[in-house]
């Protein structure tokens, strides 16, 4: 999502929303136990928060299931076009999309959640777009967010590469005004939006040696944010050498033989009153 005021550091080209797609399915079994947690079960109607690519939409979408619906909004006219061809591949008509900004928005149907997954962390008032949002959420609904904490990335054991990388990805949000470790916070920002009884979990992802997903993210993230990171001085490109970067992590977690561990997804969720 883009606002008038913070900018979405990763943009949504189309190498951005391929990568964001591999990114959510990584995601996609904590995504679904976070939401099941929270309560979102068959016949509710949801409201996604900077749906994007509809990822959670279509995770919420299979939760819900025909006796539900899925709203997602967004700002971003190229990810929602490409949110409504992968609904329309998967035929989910339980699905709809809305192009508006979170901040400017007049939606003021009722729904009996909203969710959201890394979209906070884009917002310059978090606990705002909670309260504004909550508002939308009938009595005995949910509210329901997910956030990264990126600093548990890496591998285990960690090698001074891997944390090299982490740190690279880390100091590029950052140095560029957002908060790497906006998830390990969760539960603060829903108390001060008015929330004071969430419910707040981690939950952390592991990928076996060899396994070419976790470096394909790594490296993807990082030819993202390769422009934030030169600008702010955190590497130069000869130093991080994007092209051989993901067969440098793999070749390292063979030969090494380490877990990759993408970042902890964080979920917030109460009911509202």
């Amino acid at each position: 999502m883009t606002t008038s005021t913070t900018q979405y550091l990763l943009g949504h080209d189309e190498k951005e929303l391929a990568r964001l797609e591999h990114q959510a399915s990584m995601l996609s079994p904590a995504t679904r136990a976070i939401l099941r947690l929270a309560g979102i079960r068959p016949g509710m109607r949801v409201l996604d928060l900077g749906t994007g690519a509809g990822d959670v939409a279509f995770e919420v979408a299979g939760l819900v299931g025909p006796t539900g619906s899925v709203v997602g909004v967004d700002q971003s006219v190229k990810a929602l076009g490409y949110a409504a061809v992968r609904a329309e591949r998967r035929e989910l008509d339980n699905v709809s999309f809305i192009h508006d900004d979170l901040h400017t928005t007049r939606i003021d149907d009722a729904f009996d959640a909203v969710v959201g997954r890394l979209i906070l962390l884009y917002t310059p008032d978090p606990a705002e777009i909670l309260r504004k949002f909550g508002a939308l959420v009938r009595p005995g609904g949910v509210v329901a967010m997910m956030e990264f904490e990126m600093t548990a990335a890496g591998t285990l054991p960690p090698t001074e590469f891997s944390l090299r990388v982490v740190s690279w990805i880390c100091d590029a949000f950052d140095r560029s005004g957002l908060d790497a470790s906006l998830g390990a916070k969760l539960g603060g920002i829903m108390a001060g939006a008015g929330f004071a009884d969430a419910t707040v979990v981690g939950l952390q992802g592991y990928r076996a040696p060899g396994d070419p997903a976790g470096p394909k993210l790594a490296a993807e993230t990082v030819r993202t944010l390769l422009p934030a990171i030169e600008k702010n001085g955190i590497a130069t490109a000869a130093e991080v050498d994007i092209e051989t970067l993901e067969a440098r992590m793999a070749e390292e977690s063979t030969r090494l033989g380490t877990t990759f561990k993408p970042p902890t997804l964080v979920g917030a969720w109460a009911r509202v009153a």
